[in-house]
């Protein structure tokens, strides 16, 4: 009995867990990117499937995006937009947003290569916007900041804002702070080193950010002459519409009349013709009620009848 009870309650104990899990998955949902501009050869890669990117496909988590020489991607989120320079290779490795909360949290691994991140607005507690790879790990704050991951080292570009990094085997409390205007030298081993930034690195995100700002306002005035052709295009086809309206009320119109003038042709003949049978069929009746007996009237032959008295 002892046994019984120590089973139920283990089964229990596991479904109570497995709800939990459940009620825990279900509080979170993907908070998929979109590829709002590209240029040259960019692909991405889902469960060992590699494609070609569009402008307008969707960026989901654990998706792989790479970039070939001389080529770009930029990627927007809700909150945020990255960009993937040329020879980089990018793991979406997390994409999700809290229901509860409405918390989102974003991770993105740079296995080699360039990405540059806006975090538009100022990240509240519980919220992550965080950029690894193989030798750093970037935490941010409401910032704009350039990671670059080449042969064993990163460096960490801050042009607004405040970053932390750190080494991925390090502590959460041996974070280093990069402020605005520095950048982090991070090599296995050694210790962060903080410096100013360098004017071509400053150069070089300014760039990208103008560039950036210059798509917006691009995407933005296509969006509005998108929306005005659109406009025109509704506009016009309510036109056609009720031109065509137009013209099958005149079509039907002429049908009806046509129909009724035909008809009232068929109702004159018609009637020409039953009037033809009527005097036809009285004829008839005339004939068969004054037979014709022309050629029956008897012979009545005629006799002399001599006087008394003559010679004869």
């Amino acid at each position: 009995m002892k046994k019984i009870s120590v089973i139920i309650f283990a089964m229990i104990l596991v479904m109570n867990v497995s709800g939990c899990k459940k009620e825990e998955a279900a509080k979170t949902v993907a908070n998929n990117g979109i590829i709002n501009f590209m240029t040259g050869d960019v692909t991405a890669t889902t469960d060992g499937k590699t494609i070609k990117v569009n402008v307008g496909d969707a960026v989901t988590q654990g998706m792989v995006i790479k970039t070939g020489a001389k080529s770009v991607v930029d990627i927007y989120f809700n909150s945020s937009v990255i960009r993937i320079l040329e020879k980089s290779s990018v793991v979406m490795k997390e994409l999700v947003k809290d229901l509860q909360s409405n918390k989102e949290l974003s991770e993105f691994y740079v296995e080699n290569g360039k990405l540059f991140s806006k975090v538009s607005r100022k990240l509240v507690e519980g919220e992550k916007f965080s950029v690894t790879s193989p030798t750093a790990v970037a935490g941010v704050r409401g910032t704009e900041f350039l990671v670059e991951e080449e042969n064993g080292k990163s460096k960490i570009s801050c042009i607004e804002g405040t970053v932390a990094v750190k080494e991925p085997e390090k502590a959460d409390t041996e974070y280093v702070l990069v402020e605005a205007g520095k950048e982090a030298e991070i090599e296995k081993g050694k210790p962060v080193s903080v410096s100013d930034l360098k004017q071509q690195n400053l150069e070089n995100i300014r760039r990208i950010k103008e560039e950036i700002k210059e798509l917006r306002e691009d995407i933005r005035r296509k969006f509005e002459e998108q929306r005005e052709e659109i406009r025109k295009a509704v506009v016009e086809q309510k036109e056609a519409n009720k031109q065509r309206v137009e013209d099958q009320k005149a079509m039907d119109k002429a049908n009806v009349e046509a129909i009724k003038g035909s008809t009232k042709e068929q109702a004159e003949q018609i009637k020409g013709d039953i009037s033809g049978k009527q005097e036809e069929a009285k004829e008839a009746v005339k004939q068969f009620e004054k037979p014709d007996v022309s050629g029956a009237k008897p012979t009545i032959k005629k006799f002399d009848v001599k006087k008394p008295g003559s010679e004869e």
